[in-house]
């Protein structure tokens, strides 16, 4: 569940670090590669590729919610590219540690750090309520202290006129105070049930693909004896499953933000 930490050059290092560092250096050699060819050619097959998957990313993030500030979008986009990307670096690695096993001892994909996953559930729960609170105010705080309870309390004029009413007024008054508070209380259980819920889909579903992409290949082998016969379905598979869970965290935290410009 949690990576090692490995000393290098004096410094104690976790494999999630390492990785990521690596990761994004590529990125970076990536985003190079990818200006000098557009400034050189625009109408590239490459160029065209990534600008389309750009363009029809953002324009799905965009339809979810059309009313959330561009900010928002932009940022939901980096998630989704990012996360994907080290899904796909993460994954290129662990075909690399099959044949030379010491680099486990190093590397380990960044998703399958749940840290990692956890502080981009954070953030994006976080500014999801932030936006939520900027939007509504009042209503905010209501979601999880009903209408400050006055609602619930009673209203002038509502009292009986007899006191054995007036005790059976002020009992259910009191009930439904509660019940009310219960709910003000499972709404605050949820947004950490969202931040919970965003870290462990990632996590588990990475590292179950992960953990079985290594037994599969380490099995070829071992019974076929010829180490680049990957077993392609199960690589291709994989690939799947680090587009989808990319899609889905950035598809969630929108979801959330729509909810927060929705909500009364």
């Amino acid at each position: 569940m949690f990576p090692e930490y490995v000393n290098i050059a004096g410094l104690s290092l976790s494999q999630t670090i390492i990785t990521s560092s690596i990761s994004l250096v590529l990125f970076l050699v990536f985003v190079l590669i990818y200006n000098k060819i557009k400034t050189k050619n625009e109408d590239s097959s490459f160029v065209a590729l990534i600008d389309m998957l750009v363009e029809e990313m953002d324009k799905f993030f965009g339809s979810v919610s059309d009313k959330v500030p561009s900010s928002v979008k932009v940022y939901v986009l980096f998630l989704f590219f990012y996360i994907l990307w080290n899904n796909l670096f993460g994954l290129f690695l662990d075909m690399f540690a099959t044949v030379i096993p010491s680099l486990h001892h190093y590397t380990r994909p960044v998703t399958t750090d749940i840290i990692f996953n956890a502080m981009l559930a954070v953030l994006g729960v976080v500014w999801s309520l932030v936006y939520w609170f900027k939007n509504h105010w009042f209503h905010f705080i209501e979601r999880y202290v009903p209408a400050l309870f006055w609602k619930w309390v009673g209203i002038a004029g509502e009292k009986p006129d007899n006191i054995f009413k007036l005790l059976l007024w002020a009992i259910v008054k009191f009930f439904d105070l509660l019940l009310w508070l219960f709910i003000g209380l499972l709404e605050f259980v949820w947004e950490f049930t969202k931040m919970l819920s965003l870290t462990l889909r990632l996590f588990w579903n990475i590292i179950a693909w992960v953990v079985l992409l290594t037994l599969i290949v380490a099995a070829t082998i071992a019974f076929i004896k010829v180490p680049f016969l990957w077993p392609l379905v199960v690589v291709v598979m994989e690939l799947l499953v680090g587009f989808l869970q990319a899609f889905v965290f950035a598809l969630l935290v929108m979801v959330y933000f729509k909810m927060a410009e929705e909500s009364h």
